[in-house]
């Protein structure tokens, strides 16, 4: 499978996570039934979306290699749909059970992941924040690994890092994430190295999807109290999620066959831009039935998007001016 494939196709790849998260956090109304058990997992959707993000990452970081304009650009991808949300959940906050001062400019610059305060939003954006950091350092590392011993050492090594945060309640979740970003970073460069991956790679990046299904099985069956402690929610994810990546956007391909397979594309495309803004706004929506849900997530979604495109071009026109003689 050639790795242009699995670029091209990253905002349907998106798009199919944030539909996981999302009938991760509706299975509750459901009945008991193997579509629920399988639902529990969904969660893995925030994995994708990591793998896919050292994809991106990789590819920003290699335009100039400057750590300062790599996170402003990130900054400006991130903070104007963030912070408009941020600022009416901690009002909410404020006007109910209160918070402090600290929490609150915590929640503001998205480190509150890192600080244990309560209340807190979402460990998400601490977790981006934090794979952003690392960027400059993981790319590199990824460009130095041009050979799969190599590659298998580095996500090794990142794999011990993220053993020294086990039972840390909040960093647990940020750090065992990062092997799996560090893997799409590894696709990242394996891409400029070569066009594609040999078919034997792409049968055994499949076959590990069930690999990886079965450990979250048995992991959660043997081991339930280390599931959050030693991060076993989210290990067997780096065994998934470059698959079904790939999986994705293989499936993304063979619908540009046709009319029908096309609007799909687009439609998956479309929804896959605004992933970021589905994610925040249906973690503040109480778990209404379904359809509410959707809705209120669909609306809420298209008015946070819209506030964040017009705090945008007011940046964008900012930084012109800034530059102008």
């Amino acid at each position: 499978m050639k790795f242009e494939t699995l670029f091209r196709y990253r905002k349907q790849c998106m798009a199919a996570a944030i539909v996981l998260i999302l009938l991760n956090h509706m299975k509750a109304s459901w009945p008991e039934s193997p579509a629920k058990i399988a639902a529990s997992f969904f969660y893995g959707g925030v994995d994708l979306f990591f793998f896919l993000s050292g994809v991106g990452c990789f590819f920003s970081w290699r335009r100039d290699r400057d750590p300062a304009a790599f996170l402003r650009r990130r900054a400006l991808r991130i903070l104007p749909s963030y912070l408009p949300l941020i600022l009416v959940w901690i009002a909410v906050q404020a006007a109910g059970d209160g918070i402090g001062p600290t929490a609150a400019l915590a929640e503001l610059l998205g480190v509150h992941g890192f600080l244990k305060l309560e209340p807190s939003f979402n460990w998400y954006v601490s977790g981006m924040w934090l794979s952003y950091l690392l960027t400059p350092w993981l790319a590199a590392l990824a460009e130095r690994c041009d050979t799969k011993p190599r590659a298998f050492a580095g996500l090794a090594g990142l794999l011990l890092l993220s053993a020294a945060f086990w039972y840390d309640y909040e960093l647990v979740i940020m750090l065992t994430r990062l092997p799996v970003f560090f893997a799409g970073m590894l696709f990242a460069a394996e891409s400029e190295r070569r066009e594609a991956l040999t078919r034997t790679e792409t049968a055994l990046l499949l076959a590990l999807i069930p690999v990886g299904a079965v450990l979250l099985w048995e992991f959660a069956k043997y081991w339930p109290d280390r599931l959050w402690n030693c991060g076993l929610h989210w290990y067997p994810f780096l065994l998934i999620a470059p698959g079904a990546c790939l999986a994705i956007a293989a499936a993304a391909s063979a619908l540009e066959r046709g009319r029908t397979g096309r609007a799909l594309n687009r439609a998956a495309g479309f929804v896959g831009g605004y992933t970021f803004e589905i994610y925040l706004t249906h973690l503040c929506l109480p778990r209404l039935p379904a359809p509410a849900f959707l809705l209120c997530t669909a609306l809420s979604t298209a008015l946070l998007a819209g506030v964040s495109k017009r705090l945008r071009r007011m940046l964008g026109s900012r930084q012109t001016a800034g530059a102008a003689p």
